[in-house]
């Protein structure tokens, strides 16, 4: 399979976009047709990374020093956009190499953010993660989804949102400056989950890589009820899904990997910690296990005294990912 065959391959762009009401793209100006799906309707640079000192007590752990001001150096371009996904914009990042050969392609990662709603919104630390990817020579993009802000509450995980994963797909095939027989996806915690999602529908990548990610919420509802009931700041399962009360087996399973694993076809490298507090390690386990009886291709990874994303282990965890995505480019 080759990632963009089929893809569309022209560059559109909106210069000007108000707002979308009603399911349609509203503009200033003349009326326009609703860009397609993947279209960049507007881009703008990063905001700087922000210096050390000025990280939280949390970012200043996570990124000593030297690595923090080692990524604010890089010579990497970063872009915010918003991109069209199921007639709704949607923000995102876009991050590229500065130093790459004028005219060449260069392979991409889809990124996917974990959280839900508002939490884990992508932000500098997450910006820095994705950055640490893109001077290794990808090009590295990712979306915030459209369960934002006003939305936050109603993040239907697996959704709607699912479309914004899938829709970076064609965003990357109308660029010139990506190598469209070399896509990757990945995804941290809910992202992991996201990751197997897109899998799942036949996102064209060569192979994934997930971190801590969630692969059976008949398990999540019991171990983290929160998910299921809602907390200060989002609905809950239970009330975002519709037909909750009557289909919830059949909701839950649908969202889970484990239960149609035989439909993942690429790759799939499994990262996580066996002291996880948050998504165990049998999560990880078992999706490994049924990954195995349907032949389908994977790694398994699992570190020893480390958290949730792998803090600890940044530097191998990400080594790891590097070479899982490089020994399956096509050339």
């Amino acid at each position: 399979m080759i990632p963009c065959e089929g893809q569309r391959r022209t560059v559109r762009r909106f210069a000007v976009l108000a707002l979308a009401v009603g399911g349609s793209f509203v503009f200033l100006g003349e009326a326009r047709p609703a860009p397609a799906d993947g279209t960049v309707l507007t881009e703008e640079p990063c905001d700087a990374l922000p210096a050390h000192a000025d990280l939280d007590e949390f970012g200043r752990w996570y990124f000593d020093f030297a690595t923090w001001e080692g990524i604010r150096a890089d010579a990497v371009v970063c872009q915010r956009i918003h991109y069209a996904s199921g007639q709704e914009p949607v923000e995102g990042f876009l991050l590229r190499p500065r130093e790459a050969a004028p005219g060449s392609r260069l392979p991409a990662i889809i990124y996917n953010r974990g959280g839900t709603g508002d939490f884990g919104r992508i932000d500098p630390l997450l910006l820095a993660e994705m950055r640490l990817l893109a001077r290794e020579g990808f090009i590295v993009v990712a979306s915030n989804s459209r369960f934002v802000g006003a939305r936050a509450r109603r993040d239907e995980w697996g959704g709607a949102d699912l479309a914004d994963v899938l829709n970076l797909v064609p965003l990357l095939c109308s660029r010139g400056d990506v190598d469209g027989r070399n896509l990757f996806m990945m995804g941290l915690s809910r992202g992991g989950f996201m990751t197997y999602l897109a899998l799942r529908d036949g996102a064209p990548v060569n192979a994934a890589a997930v971190i801590a990610g969630p692969t059976d919420l008949t398990r999540t509802v019991v171990d983290r009820p929160e998910f299921l009931l809602g907390w200060d700041g989002y609905d809950g399962w239970a009330k975002v899904w519709p037909d909750f009360e009557k289909k919830s087996r059949e909701l839950l399973e649908a969202r889970s990997p484990v239960f149609w694993a035989e439909r993942i076809r690429a790759p799939v490298l499994i990262l996580h910690s066996r002291t996880d507090s948050k998504v165990p390690v049998e999560e990880a386990l078992a999706m490994a296990q049924q990954l195995q009886e349907h032949g389908r291709e994977y790694a398994l990874v699992v570190y020893d005294g480390d958290g949730h994303s792998l803090p600890i282990h940044r530097a191998d965890r990400n080594r790891r990912i590097v070479e899982w995505f490089r020994s399956h480019k096509v050339r």
